[in-house]
């Protein structure tokens, strides 16, 4: 046996346990060959996981090669030794380093924009450039001779910097997913922190036992568990058509503005999925899928292709060209049937295609656009329709107002109220207002209601600007005690969905008298809400609330909702207004109508000497429009009213 020794170690000096590393070598390549054998799409952080998978990969087989070298520094060249030795330390940098950049690119952040990266990439060249010239100054390693032609390693004065510059690099690591651990999936902060300890576990085992070697044992256990917890590529693959995901297509939307990754789109569903899976079964509409993702693949290589949801494709494609290319074949592919096991299926779809000019910058945008912007596309023409710069503009212009206004909401500027007078004919004097909400940006100058209401009660904001509305309107009364009653217009998207006491409180607040108050509501939400409509009324009625159905004429115009509505005031649009001979008809009809129900009438946009002598005319008892004042910041309608003898 000690013969056997002989031939194998030379004597007289410290030997490397490295079986373990061995170990984990093999299993290191059995990972490697797994990982990228699986479908994955390439974002910067996969890519960056399969270099550290390689570099581990490489660094554990410069372990195992530095210390069977060393054992046998008798027969092989020291230059051999040193060389190999160099290139283990510098590929533990570079690894140290990978495990930061994989954060960093984790919590949305580029090396190739982002300063603060030198922290590390710094103290990480300088440890490189002290590794390679250690021949010329031995500061790292050095051998030393111990007789028959053999060496001993030993550490250099400068072996410390190495630990400092690693420790420095896991230091930044720690402190990057901490501080942007909101950003990060859970799991991956867990991860790198238990990888974290059980590196400094073997660090301190190495320290009192150098002879055991556990680096490899470390790295193989942390990409195993990073693997099993945050980076398996099947998470990002639909199981069923074998294309990317709808979590895929979210990392590639978080993921875009950093990596400048391709922008060309096509995105189309299969028409009436849900009732040919019901007919036919779930294995023919699987088929049908797969087939349809193979048909891609066979197009385009290299399409990335995401099944978003259960019958809806997004592709990306690199340039126009593909994309016109791709749109032509599926429109020719689709024009014929699919043979899916026992049947000749022919499939309809609805496409659309488009370059992405920043619409989809962030998953919150993405979430918008297919809620509410797709459902806007009209595909009654045709089943292929390219969005056009008008088109994305208007989508980009409407996610803008939409930021303005959550700004505007938070800082409480951007946002105000204007106030319209209305005449009261009877007492002819102006002591009913109308209460519009008015929006300027500096940005996009100023932005009607019109545009910036539904796109606010399509991204949840209508609820805070009810109560923006009804605290500054409550705030004009509380100031303006001539002002009798003050109509407000509230979203009618989210108010059905507050209780009415929450109204009732601001009211309160600013000690005002529930009944100076009109909250208008449009006749089309009473025809869509009828019950809740009634509910709520009911609720603010009792205590003096009064409304008004705005817009009458404009709509259903169903006389029913003011017999099982409790409106106090008609409001007319002002179309009805028009010579149409039709519409004076109408317009009479209702007129007459509303007076023997006994509601007052108010009758809107009257501009001309002819609309106020006709409403006049019709004994009606409110008249609103330019003809006396377009709406007033509150010190303009001071103006107005000391010109009218009102203040």
């Amino acid at each position: 046996m000690a013969e056997l020794l002989t031939t194998w170690f030379i004597p007289g000096k410290m030997h490397y346990n490295y079986f373990l590393e061995l170990c984990s070598l093999v299993f290191m390549v059995a990972i490697v060959v797994a990982y990228y054998s699986r479908k994955k799409f390439p974002t910067a952080v996969f890519k960056l996981f399969g270099v550290c998978l390689i570099s581990v990969t490489v660094t554990i087989s410069f372990d195992i090669l530095s210390c069977y070298l060393l054992d046998h520094t008798d027969v092989v060249p020291l230059a051999i030794v040193e060389f190999v030795t160099e290139m283990l330390y510098f590929s533990h940098m570079f690894c140290s380093y990978l495990i930061f950049a994989y954060i960093f690119y984790s919590i949305g952040k580029t090396l190739k924009f982002e300063p603060r990266y030198y922290l590390t990439i710094i103290p990480t060249a300088i440890a490189t450039i002290l590794i390679f010239t250690n021949c010329l100054h031995h500061w790292i390693f050095d051998f030393v001779e111990i007789g028959s032609g053999a060496y001993d390693f030993k550490h250099g004065p400068a072996f410390i910097v190495l630990y400092i510059v690693a420790g420095l690099n896991l230091f930044s690591t720690i402190l990057y997913a901490v501080t942007f651990r909101n950003t990060i999936p859970k799991k991956l902060l867990y991860v790198l922190l238990s990888i974290i300890g059980i590196f400094l576990i073997a660090v301190i085992i190495h320290i009192f036992q150098p002879e055991h070697l556990l680096y490899g044992v470390v790295y193989t256990m942390s990409m195993m568990f990073a693997i099993i917890t945050v980076n398996d590529p099947d998470e990002k693959v639909d199981r069923i058509s074998k294309a990317f995901n709808n979590e895929a297509f979210v990392d590639y939307i978080n993921t875009q503005r950093t990596e400048r990754q391709r922008r060309h789109f096509i995105v189309f569903d299969i028409e009436s999925f849900g009732m040919f899976n019901e007919k036919f079964g779930s294995l023919y509409a699987n088929e049908v899928l797969s087939s349809v993702r193979k048909f891609i693949e066979s197009v385009n290589k290299t399409t990335y292709i995401f099944k978003t949801h259960s019958s809806r494709f997004v592709l990306l494609m690199r340039n126009r060209e593909e994309q016109t290319q791709m749109v032509a074949a599926i429109r020719h592919r689709f024009s014929s049937s699919f043979n899916v096991k026992d049947k000749s299926i022919i499939l309809t779809i609805n496409l659309f295609y488009f370059v992405n000019n920043d619409i989809f910058d962030n998953t919150d945008s993405y979430k918008d656009f297919f809620t509410r912007i797709l459902p806007t596309i009209n595909f009654k023409d045709s089943n292929f329709i390219e969005l056009d710069e008008t088109f994305m503009n208007r989508i980009n212009r409407d996610r803008r107002i939409k930021e303005i206004l959550e700004q505007c909401l938070k800082e409480q500027r951007g946002l105000y109220m204007v106030y319209q007078p209305i005449y009261d004919v009877g007492k002819k004097v102006f002591n009913h207002f109308e209460a519009l909400i008015r929006l300027d940006n500096d940005e996009l100058g100023y932005v009607g209601p019109a545009e910036f209401i539904p796109i606010a009660e399509d991204s949840g904001l209508a609820n805070e600007i009810d109560y923006f509305v009804l605290n500054e309107t409550c705030a004009f009364l509380e100031r303006n005690p001539q002002v009798e009653i003050l109509e407000i217009n509230i979203s009618c998207a989210e108010f059905f969905n507050n209780p009415s006491y929450r109204f009732l409180k601001v009211i309160k607040e600013h000690n005002i008298d529930p009944k100076r108050i009109c909250l208008e509501i449009t006749e089309t939400i009473a025809v869509k809400y009828p019950e809740k409509t009634k509910e709520f009324m009911q609720d603010l009625g009792q205590y003096g609330v009064q409304f008004a159905m705005d817009d009458f004429g404009s709509g259903y115009s169903n006389i029913a909702r003011f017999i099982t509505l409790p409106f106090s005031i008609a409001k007319l649009d002002k179309t009805l207004l028009e010579e149409s001979k039709n519409i004076k008809i109408f317009f009479d009809s209702a007129v007459n109508l509303f007076k023997s129900l006994g509601i007052p009438i108010v009758i809107e946009g009257v501009e001309t000497e002819t609309q106020l002598a006709t409403s006049k005319t019709k004994k009606i008892e409110f008249i609103q429009g330019y003809y006396f004042s377009k709406p007033l910041k509150e010190e303009d309608l001071q103006k107005f009213l000391v010109a009218n003898k009102m203040a």
